[in-house]
């Protein structure tokens, strides 16, 4: 183990901190706790080699490609696959997510094809949106097959979705409305009027 890379409860606090007071400086119009939701799901790095290319194989990434689409999908603004959500996802599990956080996304992914193949005999890919859309329910209220253990990975890939578009350009600026400077910028008032410094916290 190597404790040296290894963030203190502290440190870890400190971080999603700073992503939110960032999320609120990119003018991400959400609420603190969607804040707060979408800062928990991000983690430090543990592979600080970089070796890896990602962790998922090409059928993997095309899934977590069509889910994320489903999640968040084009319409009058980009969706998820515009905003590269699903590259983001691949980095994303194999630099910030240990071995046991990374094979619960593995499993999910597996999970789904599984009931695919049972239900259409085809990967989850492969079916309509109509099929895709009532697997996706089916597993988010844990029936027909699908378990409580499968409706918690979906809504951990629906936070890592929303974190990914979120923080993306496209996401900060087409589907939000995005403001360099939230509240305008008043560079010339006197002290006495506030007394104190402004913070961000929250």
């Amino acid at each position: 183990m190597h404790n040296d890379i290894l963030d203190t409860p502290a440190q870890l606090f400190e971080r999603r901190t700073a992503i939110k007071q960032l999320a609120v400086l990119c003018g991400l119009a959400l609420s603190s706790q969607s804040l707060s939701l979408m800062a928990q799901s991000f983690s430090s790095p543990i592979d600080q080699s970089r070796k890896k290319q990602g962790l998922l194989k090409a059928a993997q990434l095309e899934l977590v490609k069509v889910l994320g689409e489903l999640i968040i999908p084009t319409t009058d603004t980009p969706g998820a696959i515009a905003a590269d959500v699903h590259t983001f996802i691949h980095y994303q599990l194999a630099y910030c997510f240990n071995q046991s956080e990374q094979q619960t996304i593995l499993n999910g992914l597996a999970t789904l094809d599984e009931q695919a193949q049972q239900r259409h005999k085809k990967v989850f890919v492969a079916l309509d949106a109509d099929a895709q859309i009532q697997l996706l329910q089916d597993m988010e209220a844990a029936r027909k097959g699908f378990t409580e253990t499968h409706r918690q990975f979906f809504k951990q890939f629906k936070s890592l979705v929303m974190f990914g578009y979120y923080t993306s350009e496209i996401g900060a600026t087409q589907e939000l409305a995005y403001l360099a400077i939230p509240g305008g910028y008043r560079g010339d008032f006197k002290f006495s009027e506030v007394g104190k410094a402004w913070a961000l916290n929250f």
